[in-house]
């Protein structure tokens, strides 16, 4: 009766191990950033600022490369970007989402909210053209976490006052 019980402990146990959801980063495409743009026939065009593993970060720095798809929504853009590339999408890097002109935000907000790897902590940024902020030059570093760098610095900035449209006076 013993060996029953230890046997059906040990399984109960088995699924509770710490390693179950283990992503090994080198099979992964780490996402840093990420950028919607209106595109024709209410589609959205997304760009993807992956981690580029083709050359040696201790030789050359890390450098990224950006990707661009266009689909019906956020999910089949994403969609046809894993489709293009090596590895599997990895979005727990992310550190900014960039919003275009004209894009539906509701809805992408959205779907950023449901993705379990994007977290909680990723910069929303509205920019004339989403895309343009994630492409960098050749040596130019991560552009979405050089971004980040400047939303967390602005923090510490002292904040605009406000004053209150066509009110009499404003002092």
């Amino acid at each position: 009766m013993r060996k029953y019980l230890a046997a059906l402990l040990a399984f109960c146990f088995l699924p509770l191990s710490g390693c179950w959801d283990y992503k090994d980063l080198n099979k992964l495409s780490i996402v840093t950033g990420m950028a919607f743009d209106s595109a024709e026939d209410g589609k959205v065009k997304v760009t993807l600022e992956i981690v580029d593993r083709s050359s040696s970060p201790k030789k050359e720095g890390l450098r990224t490369r950006a990707v661009e798809v266009t689909g019906r929504d956020a999910d089949e853009a994403v969609r046809k970007a894993a489709k293009g590339l090596d590895f599997e999408l990895y979005f727990g890097a992310m550190a900014v989402a960039v919003f275009g002109k004209d894009t539906p935000y509701g809805d992408l907000r959205g779907w950023l909210l449901k993705n379990r790897e994007v977290r909680e902590t990723v910069y929303i940024v509205f920019a004339e053209e989403a895309g343009a902020m994630l492409h960098t030059e050749e040596d130019d570093g991560i552009a979405a976490y050089k971004l980040r760098d400047i939303l967390d610095a602005s923090k510490d900035a002292k904040p605009l006052e406000l004053y209150k449209a066509g009110g009499d006076s404003h002092g």
